[in-house]
């Protein structure tokens, strides 16, 4: 069964993202970051700025409680399209 809460789907970001940053290449990462900065970029002058020292917080603790997870969890799902879209022409083709 599929496992929905924040901390079921902060994991299985977390495996994903992991394995996409792993088979990206280095200029993939780097248009990835650019467009996630533009997105909160966009965000920030529609709605205002976001406190970093919240996502220092989460990057520093050892423990989340399910909200944070789910915080998270948002993150990694936009880290993970944004890689998915980025065109990777340094990647080698996968033998299926």
């Amino acid at each position: 069964m599929l496992d929905l809460t924040g901390y079921g789907r902060v994991a299985e970001f977390i495996k994903l993202t992991d394995r996409m940053i792993n088979e990206a290449s280095k200029d993939a990462i780097v248009n990835a970051a650019c467009m996630l900065a533009i997105q909160v970029g966009h965000y920030q002058r529609k709605f205002g700025t976001l406190p970093l020292e919240d996502a220092i917080e989460l990057l520093e603790t050892e423990t989340l409680n399910e909200d944070q997870a789910g915080w998270v969890a948002d993150g990694l799902e936009n880290l993970a399209v944004a890689i998915a879209s980025i065109k990777d022409d340094e990647k080698p083709p996968t033998v299926q």
